[in-house]
């Protein structure tokens, strides 16, 4: 390797030499290179060694150090591409030197193609152009977990609550490994940063009797609230809370979204609409099959796909609110928390989970990746499934009452007599067995009692 400067001849024919520095090397697979350097020689030098090192790395197999590294990522997108075409660089790291919005861009266009919900995209576009914008990220090699850290913190600090910034920590987090799964950046800087819990304010929930009356008053009343009937929120609360479907996704169905077909009725929540960005199939009752179709059949025909003829703006926390006050249903449930529209959701969960359903069907049916939100943020338990709950503990009162008497006499006698003893077994054991005439395992007939 070497450091030179190129000798040319002028127009007169003299000769001169060349105002930039040229190095002279050969790679890692012994092809020889001459590339142009810089007009100061110090400048030309460390390239020099830089290249040199990236030589001696792809030789022999060793990772690049930091100062490689931290070099690789400011020098010009041109010098970089030729490095990636001589093999001197993996092609991974030629992206580093891509301003992060252009990253971004990427990113939502993937997000487009697979199906994901205008909504997710753009929320996930809001937060990730906030934090670049705020922390003064400009490339991927100005990300660090501190930095981050700092960030959420500053999020929390400012009254935006730890499930508003864990949103944002979850955004940026879920960008930067689709970036290393694309082989843009080698590692995710901030992958040890663990999630963070959430703070929300539990929603209320409905007990199963309170749902039914919550339905039937809405539709037996039929008061018109602003343009909405009181039937069509009717159906909309009994969608709601017999399948956990949330507001937006509700609002968004269409028709052709729903099989009304008796033998296995569901909702397809498309994946445009659903809040993970993911297809989903909730199966339906009879009796809501029967509600949907009387709902279809009396629909005006400009609104004829729509299954809501609701405006996507209204206000569902204030009707639903309304309603409770008609079917003289509390605002407040028995643990001290506000009802609202999603906490029809929140009944839909609990209804199951005071069921015999398995927990992992529940997980499913609630759509939920952790089963910890799905059991300790949405379901509650009620009195009843309490109740019910304990009789299915073994009734053996009787049984334990009548053998701690006949215990108890024994036990009396021996200690009157405490010479009766077999063998250093206590008789008490064999009195007991006796009594009850306690046959071999597997044959025995009900104990008395």
């Amino acid at each position: 390797m070497s450091l030179f400067r190129a000798e040319y001849r002028d127009r007169q024919g003299q000769k001169r030499k060349s105002e930039k520095w040229y190095i002279d090397f050969s790679d890692h697979l012994q092809t020889r290179h001459k590339m142009p350097a810089f007009s100061d020689k110090r400048q030309s030098e460390a390239l020099e060694r830089n290249i040199k090192s990236l030589v001696n790395c792809r030789t022999s197999g060793l990772e690049f150090d930091i100062k490689l590294n931290q070099w690789l990522e400011t020098i010009p997108t041109g010098l970089f591409k030729k490095l990636v075409s001589w093999g001197l660089v993996d092609g991974q790291r030629a992206e580093i030197a891509k301003p992060l919005t252009g990253h971004i861009s990427d990113y939502i266009k993937i997000l487009e193609a697979k199906g994901f919900s205008v909504d997710y995209i753009r929320r996930m576009k809001n937060r990730l152009s906030k934090i670049v914008q705020e922390c003064h990220f400009y490339f991927f090699r100005d990300i660090t977990q501190s930095a981050v850290e700092l960030y959420i913190g500053k999020l929390k600090n400012d009254k935006l609550g730890g499930t508003t910034a864990g949103h944002y920590l979850d955004a940026i987090k879920t960008f930067l490994n689709w970036a290393e799964q694309d082989q843009r950046i080698i590692n995710n800087p901030i992958a040890k940063i663990k999630k963070m819990a959430r703070d929300s304010k539990q929603k209320g929930v409905l007990t199963p009797e309170q749902f039914i009356c919550l339905v039937k008053t809405t539709f037996e009343k039929n008061v018109l609230i602003g343009k909405t009937a009181g039937q069509e929120r009717a159906v909309l609360y009994m969608l709601a809370g017999m399948t956990g479907i949330r507001r937006n996704e509700l609002l968004n169905l269409i028709w052709d979204d729903i099989n009304l077909s008796n033998d296995k009725a569901f909702v397809r929540v498309k994946a445009s609409i659903a809040k993970n960005g993911k297809e989903a199939f909730q199966l339906i009752p009879p009796t809501l099959v029967k509600l949907l179709n009387a709902l279809r059949s009396q629909q005006r025909p400009q609104h004829a796909d729509r299954v809501f003829t609701f405006d996507m703006g209204i206000n569902t926390a204030s009707l639903i609110r309304d309603d409770l006050k008609a079917a003289a249903i509390d605002l407040i449930d028995k643990d001290g928390n506000e009802i609202c529209f999603h906490s029809l959701r929140n009944s839909f969960i609990s209804f199951l989970c005071n069921s015999e359903t398995p927990a992992k069907i529940i997980q499913k049916m609630a759509r939920h990746s952790d089963p910890r939100l799905t059991f300790n943020t949405y379901a509650r338990t009620f009195e009843k499934a309490e109740e019910r709950a304990m009789s299915f503990l073994p009734n053996v009162g009787d049984f334990v009452f009548a053998a701690s008497l006949g215990i108890g006499s024994e036990k009396a006698l021996i200690s009157a007599n405490s010479g009766e003893q077999t063998n250093g077994k206590d008789i008490s054991k064999t009195a007991f067995l006796a009594k009850y005439a306690i046959p071999p395992r597997g044959i025995e007939p009900l104990l008395p009692g």
